[in-house]
Order: structure tokens, then C-alpha cells, then sequence
């Protein structure tokens, strides 16, 4: 009966270690503790690390408040860690539900793969057997598994490098040649099928070595270290963390109100005012320091399960841009990811692709602060900051759409428009503007009497000519139209040339007129003196300007 009892003690006390690894929230936050979430951990050096997995519910401590940093890590314990940081607690109990675990320690249990039964534990069933049906424990685990037996360095690895599918050389090969970060002294103090798995967790970044060089395989993993670990794993990105808890961006206020802290995060797609908790705690350089020295800072922030600020790190303070650059064109994509990136389709036509830096602002009265808004085809100015795009202020644009009409080196006047609505009839400097077809492709240049569709700003509403061309689309050209009859006249107007037809009709002379006489001989436009009374042929451009002469005959 003694020995029953001593056993039954020995069970339950395993379960309770288990349990102190994965207490609910409420229970393992040390709530009760005020703004000290874990009483034990005040000034040790993993101290960030830890509360930065406890916001996210990855790891928990006890009911007592203490986290027992230095406690060595069990097997059972390790297995659990890597199923929920690697989310496939959900998988392994739609698993439970589909019938894959039916047979108890009675009937020799589950087979595995290798057809070995599965281990009854005392905790945690449902992820342990998941996790064996995946081979994720090296296989003289399974055979003979203590749950509560403190794992190695190297045991660690080998569990990361197998659940994350890491590249490694084939189990038992010792040759070949290994990743630099992965040639370690002491390496082959390691099991030998152990030691790739050490090379592969090492050159993926998520575990190094000591000062020394070492990576001391036979290490006994505490607690706090395996905190360390965990957060390496979220850095990469790794960890399956539920949407929006987990933010970046940068603090653009910071304020106390009746109820309590705010912080106002800018990032590249939009601005969030959150509520921070009492208990938050706020890091840098990993030391702790208060929310208020992370103004103009970029930071990591993370939340708790009421959407409140319960985490923060200050990753590097803003800088104000010194002498940037200026360029104007129209959007061709935003891309927001790994990379952030602006392709801009500039007054050339050329296609530049810039990164957005991660405190990037967008400006503008039809603006609101998410990179996502905009669109293809809107025009902004882009201000670069060491080849980086500091802010983008998207430009209020106008459109009019008519047939070019006169056209000089300086001016293009648009026919028919004088005073009409307050529009634009004309525009200086238009020559400094892009020229695209339909198709948005570049244009060899504008034509009198192209219809065209020009996009201009109009920095002060109401004043004459101060529009700035920015985009003149040709949305049609047409051909030279024939106008046939008998020169009554040529008169001149103040430098320009007009002809009379028959019936008084007078069309204006382009300068650079084609005149040719019946035989098909080019004259100058000076001897048309001779054919008054004659039929002729004019070629008109679509503003009803004389391209072209042609003498028909007496």
C-alpha cells in the first residue's frame, strides 16, 4: 500500500510540474502580483525574454508569481513548448478528435511508425502523440521516454531541428563539409546523431554558443535559456502568434488620460491608439525603462488578450531627414512585407522602385497614414532620405481634357476653352511634363491639334497660370483633313500668315507650311502671290492649322 501511495505522489507530483508549464493565463500571469508579473526574475538577465513570451501566453510561470528561472527543463515540458510555439496543439487535438488515439497503457497503447508503442504521460497526451506521429523525437526517445528527465543542449536541437524541418545532413553522417556557425570545438562531445541537428539549429541562428566557442552539448537547458531560445524563434518569425498581438511600428504619442496610459503607434499601415496596462513593462537594449522614453522610438510592442499594451521594446529612435530628395511621379505598386517597397513611374517614364523606411509618413488632404491607400496612377511627391523614402505626399490633382490649339516651346493652349468654368485655356512650361499614349507608355511628343487629357496641379486656386503640368495623356491624334478651293487672299496678322478661300473662309499657316505647284515642285510660300484665283488644296491639322499646300491648277 506504501508503495501504491508513494507512487500515486510521484504521478501526481509530475502532473503538477507539467501544469506549471501550461497554467491558463489568468492563473500564471502573476496577476496578483501588481506590476511585478514574476517576483523571481527582477533583475535576472533574461528578464525581457521571459515577459516578452509571457505577454504572448508562450510561456507561464507558477501560482505563487515566480517563474524559476534556473529550473532545468524536463522532456515532456520541452515537447509541449515546441507543439504550442509551433501551433500544433489545435492539429494534434483535431487529431485526439478523429479517432488516432484510441488505445490505453493497457493495450500496449498506440503503435508508432516504427511500430513501437506511444508512451502514456502525465500530461499533455494529445501533443505528446502528435508530436511522435510527426517524428519529431528522435526516435531513443520514444523507446524509453522520462518525462520528467532534464534536457541537454543537444536534445534541444535535435527536437527544434526535427519540429521546425530544418535542413540537415543525413542522420549518422560525421563528413561532409558543415556550416561555419556549426563547427564548434566541442561538437563531437555530442552523440554523433546529434551533432548535425546542433549544425543545423546553429547555422538557422535560433541557438549559439558560449563566449568560449563551446556549445557544450551535454548542458543542462534551465528554463530561462530555453526563454532565450523560444524568442530567437519569434524573431524569425516562427512562432505562430494569434493576429494583432504582436505589432511594430513607431510611437508618435504617449499620453496619460483619466483612464490610464495611451499609446499612439504609427507604422506603414496606419495609426493605432492603444490602451497600455498597468502591469506593462517597457525594454531597451534590454533594460528596462518607462514607456514615456519611447517617443520617436521604433518599437516591438505586444498585447494581451484585451488588446492592451503589455509589452515593449525600443528597437531604434527615429531620426529626423536631413537634405532629401525631391521626386515627383505616379504610383505603380506598394509592396508591404518583408521588404517595403514604392514603385514609382517618374516624369520620364521611367520606373523607380525605392524601400519605404519603416517611419515613412504619408501626407496629403486626401491622405490618411496606410500605404495600402494608395492607388495606381496617383500622383505624389517622394522625399528620399539616403535612397530610402522618408514621406510621400500625395498630390491633389486636377484634369481637363481638350484639342491642343497653339503650341509653342513654352505655351500649349488648348482650343475653345478661354474662360469657361474658370479652366485652364493654357500652360506654361508644359514641356517639362511626362507625354504618354492611352496606354500610359511614353509619347513622342504633343502635336497641334492632338486631343489630349492634361493632369496638372493648381497650387493656387484662381490665379492666372500658375498650373503645374505634371502628365499630358494623347488620347487621339488625328490625320491631316483636306479643305479644297479657289485663293481669294494671303493676309498677314502680326506675324502670322492666314489664307482666304472662296466664300471668305480663312485658315492660319503653320510657319513651317509645305507649299508645291501643280507639277509637284516645292516653291516658297512667297509665290503663292501667282496662283490667286487658282484651285488649291489644303492640308489641315486637327486644329484647323495649314500643314500643307497643294496648287491644283488655274
Amino acid at each position: 500500500m506504501r508503495r501504491f501511495h508513494f507512487q500515486f505522489v510521484l504521478l501526481m507530483a509530475g502532473i503538477i510540474t507539467g501544469i506549471m508549464f501550461i497554467l491558463p493565463p489568468r492563473v500564471a500571469a502573476g496577476g496578483s502580483a501588481g506590476t511585478e508579473w514574476f517576483k523571481d526574475i527582477r533583475n535576472h538577465w533574461a528578464r525581457s525574454h521571459i515577459l516578452r513570451l509571457a505577454a504572448l501566453d508562450l510561456v507561464r510561470g507558477y501560482p505563487d508569481a515566480t517563474y524559476r528561472p534556473q529550473r532545468p527543463l524536463t522532456r515532456l515540458e520541452l515537447v509541449a513548448l515546441v507543439m504550442r510555439v509551433g501551433d500544433f496543439e489545435k492539429a494534434a487535438a483535431e487529431a485526439a478528435r478523429r479517432g488516432t488515439r484510441r488505445r490505453t497503457v493497457e493495450d500496449s497503447g498506440t503503435p508508432t511508425s516504427a511500430g513501437s508503442p506511444i508512451p502514456r504521460v502525465p500530461w499533455g497526451q494529445d501533443s505528446f502523440t502528435f508530436a511522435v506521429k510527426k517524428e519529431f523525437l528522435p526516435p531513443e526517445w520514444v523507446a524509453s521516454f522520462n518525462p520528467d528527465k532534464p534536457v541537454t543542449r543537444a536534445e534541444v536541437a535535435a527536437l527544434l531541428a526535427r519540429s521546425f524541418y530544418l535542413p540537415v545532413p543525413e542522420e549518422g553522417s560525421t563528413s561532409g563539409s558543415a556550416p561555419s556557425t556549426g563547427d564548434f570545438p566541442d561538437i563531437d562531445r555530442a552523440p554523433a546523431l546529434y551533432q548535425p541537428y546542433i549544425r543545423a539549429v546553429a547555422a538557422a541562428g535560433i541557438m549559439s554558443g558560449y563566449s568560449d566557442g563551446t556549445f557544450r552539448p551535454a548542458h543542462i537547458l534551465n528554463r530561462a535559456e530555453m526563454a532565450v531560445i523560444l524568442s530567437s524563434l519569434l524573431d524569425r518569425n516562427w512562432v505562430k502568434v494569434p493576429a494583432g498581438r504582436r505589432l511594430e511600428g513607431w510611437v508618435s504619442s504617449v499620453r496619460m488620460d483619466p483612464k490610464g496610459l495611451e499609446l499612439e503607434l504609427t507604422s506603414l499601415v496606419g495609426v493605432q491608439k492603444l490602451r497600455v496596462s498597468p502591469d506593462y513593462h517597457c525594454f531597451a537594449g534590454g533594460r528596462e525603462c518607462t514607456l514615456l522614453q519611447a517617443g520617436n522610438h521604433r518599437v516591438e510592442v505586444i498585447l494581451d488578450g484585451r488588446r492592451q499594451v503589455r509589452w515593449v521594446n525600443l528597437l531604434e529612435e527615429r531620426k529626423i531627414a536631413g537634405n532629401t530628395e525631391k521626386i515627383t511621379g505616379s504610383v505603380k505598386s506598394v509592396v508591404l512585407g518583408e521588404d517595403n517597397l514604392l514603385v514609382l513611374n517618374d516624369l520620364n517614364c521611367e520606373d523607380r522602385i525605392f524601400s519605404l523606411a519603416w517611419d515613412a509618413v504619408l501626407m496629403g488632404k486626401r491622405a490618411k497614414q496606410d500605404f495600402r491607400s494608395l492607388k495606381p496612377g496617383d500622383f505624389v511627391e517622394v522625399e528620399l532620405d539616403g535612397g530610402q523614402v522618408k514621406r510621400v505626399t500625395l498630390l491633389e490633382v486636377k484634369k481637363i481634357s481638350g484639342t491642343v490649339g497653339t503650341l509653342t516651346g513654352k505655351t500649349l493652349g488648348l482650343l475653345g476653352r478661354s474662360g469657361q468654368k474658370g479652366n485652364p485655356d493654357r500652360f506654361d512650361y508644359w514641356d517639362r511634363a511626362r507625354i504618354v499614349d492611352r496606354e500610359d507608355r511614353r509619347a513622342g511628343g504633343v502635336m497641334r491639334g492632338d486631343r489630349v487629357e492634361i493632369t496638372y496641379l493648381d497650387p493656387i486656386p484662381g490665379e492666372i497660370q500658375d498650373e503645374r503640368v505634371l502628365q499630358i495623356k494623347i488620347t487621339s491624334r488625328p490625320g491631316l483633313k483636306k479643305q479644297t478651293g479657289k485663293l481669294q487672299a494671303i493676309k498677314t496678322t502680326g506675324g502670322t500668315y492666314r489664307i482666304v478661300l472662296e466664300k471668305d473662309k480663312e485658315y492660319e499657316v503653320d510657319p513651317a507650311v509645305r507649299v508645291t505647284d501643280p507639277s509637284g515642285n516645292r516653291i516658297a510660300f512667297s509665290d503663292l502671290d501667282r496662283y490667286i484665283k487658282s484651285l488649291i488644296e489644303l492640308w489641315l491639322d486637327g486644329a484647323g492649322v495649314v500643314m500643307e499646300i497643294r496648287i491644283a491648277g488655274e
